[in-house]
């Protein structure tokens, strides 16, 4: 054990090793790791730890799930997901800070839970330009819900199946306090807020051992070449994994491979609603809000429920943030009335895209398309699958 933890550090080492139970385990890793000094000398320490902790936990989590009974009821916080799902989150505090009012100006779902404890999620569905977004008032998010408190649990589960987080802070108070609970837990819970999956795939296999690989020239340039690969192969050790291939497509670090050895790691989008703006100093707290978090979150918006003020063109903010486009069907000369969202974020859409959303049959059974773009100088193109999709497109598929 390294010199520069310090000795509480040391001792809580010391008590994790004597621990006989799997709790017991946890709680004295997690306070070991909470006791070491964070600098560049105990990068490794923490990383290699954090990856042992994650492994504990998943070990948790399955006798759990042994432990439970056959017949499940189904939970209040689980949510279908209708259109675009939108989950509002805040903070425990009373009053609120007025989610359930921003859900009802954007649904009109919710007029009589307005200024009521909400101790379940509220649903409604906001509509733009024909696209459904499904807004989920969630219960607030006290401190300790990532173990439990409050419903935490359950609140923390459905968020990790959204599309679009947003994180709702009353601009009367101290924003920091609101922010810092919100970013804590949801980091506690392995939800990463606004960070793309690092460039690193984890392969197991039956025999050779740990094999790192590294596929860019991004990857490649990388002080400390042979010792980063060390690390690596002790981090996927200490995972559980004993036989696998490590592959690197750009700069990483120890933490990018703690997250990608952990299942549990999903990683979503989130922006900042401000609320109360029409409340005294509010106007000063959202510019600080802006300040500060700009880097982390693109899309910081004030509203005032009071004075009805909310972006109208919110649905289309989500859209571009999401990275989504809409396109139009056409059948026999008719333009279908409500248009087909396409993911446009990871990859340029194609016409095989839209083909095997509508169904696989038009993939299947394809002969051409015809496309219509206002904007280009020839409207009209007869085009097969790999042709590029734009926003707005109107589409019509021919079979054979």
């Amino acid at each position: 054990m390294s010199s520069n933890i310090g000795p509480e550090a040391k001792a809580a080492y010391q008590k994790y090793l004597d621990a006989s139970t799997l709790e017991e385990k946890i709680n004295r890793l997690e306070e070991f790791i909470s006791l070491i000094p964070k600098h560049k000398a105990t990068e490794n320490i923490v990383a290699l730890n954090k990856s042992r902790l994650a492994k504990l936990k998943r070990e948790q989590e399955d006798q759990k799930t042994r432990k439970k009974v056959t017949a499940k009821l189904i939970s209040p916080f689980s949510i279908k997901k209708e259109g675009i799902q939108v989950i509002l989150i805040s903070d425990y505090y009373t009053p609120g800070v007025g989610k359930t009012s921003l859900l009802n100006l954007l649904t009109g779902a919710a007029e009589e839970k307005i200024g009521k404890f909400t101790p379940i999620p509220e649903i409604g569905i906001y509509e733009y330009n024909k696209i459904r977004f499904q807004i989920v008032d969630m219960p607030s998010i006290m401190k300790g819900a990532s173990t439990g408190m409050g419903n935490g649990k359950e609140i923390l589960s459905q968020l990790r199946s959204c599309d679009l987080l947003c994180f709702c802070i009353d601009l009367s108070r101290n924003y920091e306090n609101q922010m810092n609970i919100l970013l804590n837990e949801l980091d506690y819970a392995n939800i990463r807020i606004n960070f793309s999956p690092p460039p690193i795939s984890i392969e197991k296999t039956g025999s050779n051992k740990v094999q790192v690989f590294y596929l860019t020239s991004e990857a490649k340039d990388t002080e400390k070449f042979e010792e980063l690969t060390e690390r690596i192969k002790e981090l996927v050790n200490a995972s559980g994994m004993r036989n696998a291939i490590v592959k690197i497509y750009g700069e990483i670090t120890l933490t990018d491979i703690v997250d990608a050895l952990n299942p549990s790691v999903v990683y979503k989008k989130a922006i900042i609603i401000g609320t109360k703006g029409d409340l005294p100093q509010t106007e000063k707290n959202f510019e600080k809000l802006k300040k500060s978090y700009s880097n982390m979150f693109p899309i910081i918006i004030g509203t005032s429920v009071k004075k009805a003020e909310m972006p109208e063109n919110f649905g289309e903010i989500i859209l571009k943030f999401l990275g989504k486009i809409k396109i139009y069907t056409m059948h026999k000369g008719v333009i279908a009335q409500k248009p087909l969202v396409i993911d446009s974020e990871s990859n340029v859409p194609l016409i095989k895209d839209v083909a095997l959303k509508i169904h696989k049959s038009f993939y299947d059974q394809f002969d051409y398309a015809v496309v219509i773009r206002e904007s280009d100088r020839q409207k009209r193109k007869k085009v097969g699958l790999d042709y590029e999709v734009k926003d707005n497109d109107i589409i019509e598929l021919f079979t054979k």
